[in-house]
């Protein structure tokens, strides 16, 4: 499985939201077989669509569609949308809760299994702070451009960790590479779809 990354910055959430629901006949005759919505906390109009495919070649003939154009200036996106594919490469549930916010982290590492091994050394920091799941992505051919997607059940946990003073080491450490790009998101919408349209 695979996942398009859409994010774009967009007039007004409902209304993209209501474009984008009169859409999704179009993403499931492509394979579609999941999407989550996610909001950024800061700027609400900032929207992050994953869209799960069954594989790439479904996810880049969704991409291609030429509806997707006159879709998005309908929906109000307001800026040039980056569309990019990734995959799930870890994934681990650390407790039972209900996830408020999603930390998420971009950078890029000189070394995966060097940086992972670090990242599951610091695994009790995160716990300490309350995360309750992380989930890592990369992109297609690109193996040491990571997302790591943190889950906490508040912002003011997510913070907390943000600011945890073993975190800069920690990162050194594991060989991240220039300033890491930090977005705290929740999720608006995740919808399974159970069968093609």
């Amino acid at each position: 499985m695979v996942t398009l990354v859409v994010f774009h910055n967009v007039a007004d959430y409902d209304v993209w939201k209501s474009v984008f629901d009169e859409h999704e006949s179009v993403r499931r005759a492509y394979g579609e077989l999941e999407h989550r919505v996610y909001r950024s906390v800061d700027y609400p109009n900032r929207v992050v669509v994953h869209n799960d495919f069954a594989d790439e070649g479904a996810a880049r003939a969704f991409m291609a569609d030429p509806t997707l154009p006159e879709v998005m200036e309908r929906a109000g996106v307001t800026d040039e949308p980056w569309l990019g594919v990734i995959e799930r490469v870890d994934q681990k549930r650390y407790a039972e809760g209900t996830v408020g916010v999603t930390l998420a982290v971009h950078h890029r590492v000189g070394d995966y299994e060097e940086w992972k091994r670090v990242f599951d050394e610091h695994e009790s920091v995160r716990r300490d702070h309350g995360q309750l799941e992380h989930r890592i992505y990369h992109p297609l051919g690109d193996p040491l451009q990571l997302v790591v997607h943190n889950d906490f059940p508040t912002v003011e946990a997510a913070e907390s960790f943000g600011a945890d003073p073993s975190l800069p080491e920690a990162m050194a450490r594991a060989g991240v590479e220039g300033e890491p790009v930090i977005n705290t998101v929740t999720l608006a919408e995740r919808k399974l779809y159970d069968a093609p349209a």
